[in-house]
C-alpha cells in the first residue's frame, strides 16, 4: 500500500521544476507588489493609510478580473504555457516601469502621485494574474492529484516566504528607511529582469501536460463567469467552502502583511532585523515543508483546528513585543521571533491546506474555469477588507497625528486574532467531509493505474 501510495503521488523532475521555478518567480513579482510596493508608497510617497488601501483594493479587483479573463482563455484554447511563460516576460517589464515613478512629492502633488503607483500597480497586477494566478495555477491543477496536492500546495505556500527571504537578503537594502530615489529604481530594475528572465528560462523547461483540449463548449461570458454563478456554486458547495476558510485567513493576513517592515523597523524599534526575519521565516519555512508532508500521510482533516489555533496565538504573542520596546530588546526579539514564526509559518500552511482540499473539487476540464472564483475569495475580498480593517486600528490608534508621523500599532495583530476565530466555521465543514471525498478519489486513481 505504501509503495502504491508513493506512485500515485510520485511527479517528475521536470514537473518539480516547472512548479519550483514560476512558483518562486512568480512570488519574486507578488513579494514586491504585495510587500515593497506597499513600502515604497509608505516612504517615497506618503505614510497616509488610505493610499496603501487604495492601491491593494484596485490591484485586488484587476487581479480578479483578470485571472476570471485567464482562466477562460486558457481553458478555452487549451494550453497553459504560452500564457505563463509570455506573461511573465511582460511581467517583468511593468516591475521596471516602477523605477520612472517620481519620488518624494511635494505636497500639492502627492495625490497624482498615489494615484499614478496605484494605476501602475494595477497593470502590473493585470498581466501577473493571467500568467499566475490563472494560467500558472491551473497548470498545476493538471499535473497534481489528490495523493500529492497537499506537499505541492504547501511547497506552493512557502514560495513566498523563499522569494521574500531572497528579496529581503539581497535588495532590502535599497528600500530601508535610508535608501535613495536611485536605490529604488535599482531595486525595480533588477526584479523586473529577475521576473523577465524565469518567463524566459520556462519556456525552455517548461511543458503542457499531455492530452488537454481546448474546451468551447460554452459561450466566453459563459466561461468568464462560470465558477460566480449561483448554480455552479451550489452544485459545488465543498469547494467554496474550502475558498472561504483561505478567505477568512487571507482577511486576517492582509490586516498586518502591508505594514509589516515598517512595524518591525519603526513600531518595535528592530534596527538590525535580518537575524531575526531570518530566522522567522526559514523556521516557518521548514516547519511548513514538514507539516505538509504529514497532512498527506495522516489526512488533512486532522490539521484545521490546531493551526487555526496556532495562528490566533501567534497573533497575541507578536502583539505583547510592544510591551518590550525600550526596555528588553533580548526579550523584544525573544517574542518576536516565536509570535512571527507561529504566524508565518501557519498562513503558508492555512494556504496550503485550504488550496490542497479545493484542488481535490475542482470538476475535471473545468480547472482554468475555477481559478476566478479563487481570485474573488481568497485575494479581493481579503485584499479589501484587511487593508480597510488596518485603516480603521491605525486611524484610532493615530488621532490628531500628522501623516508623516503616523506609527503602525501592534494592535493589527490583535485583529487579525479576532478574524481568524471565524475560520473555525468553514474548518468544521470541510473537516466533516474530507475523509469520504478523499477516499473516493483514491479509489479513483486506484482505477485509473
Amino acid at each position: 500500500m505504501k509503495s502504491k501510495t508513493t506512485k500515485k503521488g510520485a511527479l517528475g523532475a521536470g514537473v518539480w521544476t516547472s512548479i519550483i521555478l514560476f512558483g518562486l518567480i512568480g512570488q519574486i513579482a507578488w513579494v514586491v507588489e504585495n510587500m515593497y510596493f506597499s513600502r515604497f508608497m509608505q516612504n517615497e510617497i506618503t505614510r497616509a493609510p488610505y493610499a496603501t488601501t487604495l492601491m491593494v483594493a484596485f490591484s485586488a479587483i484587476f487581479a480578479t478580473v483578470s485571472t476570471l479573463l485567464g482562466g477562460a482563455l486558457c481553458d478555452r484554447t487549451g494550453k497553459r504555457k504560452i500564457f505563463i511563460c509570455g506573461g511573465y516576460i511582460v511581467w517583468g517589464l511593468t516591475i521596471m516601469m516602477f523605477a520612472l515613478v517620481p519620488m518624494q512629492p511635494n505636497e500639492d502633488k502627492i495625490l497624482s502621485m498615489v494615484i499614478l503607483v496605484v494605476a501602475m500597480d494595477c497593470i502590473m497586477s493585470i498581466i501577473g494574474s493571467i500568467s499566475n494566478d490563472s494560467s500558472f495555477n491551473a497548470w498545476v491543477t493538471d499535473v497534481s492529484n489528490t495523493a500529492n496536492r497537499a506537499r505541492v500546495d504547501t511547497v506552493l505556500a512557502i514560495m513566498p516566504l523563499v522569494a521574500l527571504a531572497v528579496v529581503f537578503v539581497g535588495f532590502d537594502s535599497l528600500t530601508n528607511a535610508d535608501a535613495t530615489p536611485e536605490d529604488w529604481k535599482r531595486f525595480f530594475v533588477i526584479l523586473g529582469i529577475i521576473t523577465s528572465a524565469g518567463g524566459v528560462l520556462g519556456m525552455l523547461i517548461m511543458r503542457d501536460k499531455k492530452g488537454i483540449k481546448p474546451n468551447k463548449s460554452s459561450s466566453f461570458i459563459n466561461d468568464f463567469t462560470y465558477s460566480l454563478q449561483p448554480a455552479v456554486i451550489k452544485k459545488n458547495k465543498m469547494l467554496y467552502m474550502c475558498l472561504a476558510g483561505n478567505m477568512v485567513s487571507a482577511i486576517a493576513y492582509q490586516i498586518y502583511v502591508n505594514y509589516l517592515f515598517n512595524i518591525i523597523e519603526g513600531t518595535l524599534k528592530v534596527k538590525d532585523y535580518i537575524i531575526p526575519v531570518g530566522i522567522i521565516m526559514v523556521t516557518a519555512a521548514v516547519g511548513s515543508v514538514v507539516i505538509s508532508s504529514a497532512m498527506d500521510k495522516f489526512g488533512k482533516r486532522n490539521f484545521y483546528y490546531p493551526t487555526n489555533i496556532a495562528g490566533i496565538a501567534g497573533c497575541i504573542i507578536i502583539w505583547s513585543a510592544k510591551f518590550f520596546v525600550d526596555k528588553n530588546n533580548t526579550a523584544l526579539l525573544a517574542v518576536l521571533i516565536i509570535g512571527g514564526i507561529l504566524v508565518i509559518g501557519v498562513s503558508l500552511v492555512m494556504a496550503g491546506l485550504f488550496t490542497a482540499s479545493y484542488r481535490d473539487y475542482i470538476p475535471e476540464g473545468k480547472e482554468g474555469l475555477f481559478q476566478g472564483c479563487r481570485m474573488v475569495m481568497y485575494v479581493l475580498v481579503p485584499m479589501i477588507i484587511g487593508p480597510v480593517i488596518a485603516q480603521i486600528i491605525i486611524n484610532c490608534a493615530n488621532k490628531g497625528v500628522a501623516d508623516s508621523d503616523i506609527v503602525y500599532p501592534m494592535e493589527l495583530f490583535l485583529g487579525a486574532a479576532a478574524v481568524m476565530l471565524f475560520c473555525f466555521i468553514p474548518a468544521k465543514a470541510v473537516r466533516d467531509n474530507q475523509p469520504k471525498y478523499h477516499d473516493m478519489l483514491m479509489n479513483k486513481l486506484d482505477k485509473s493505474e
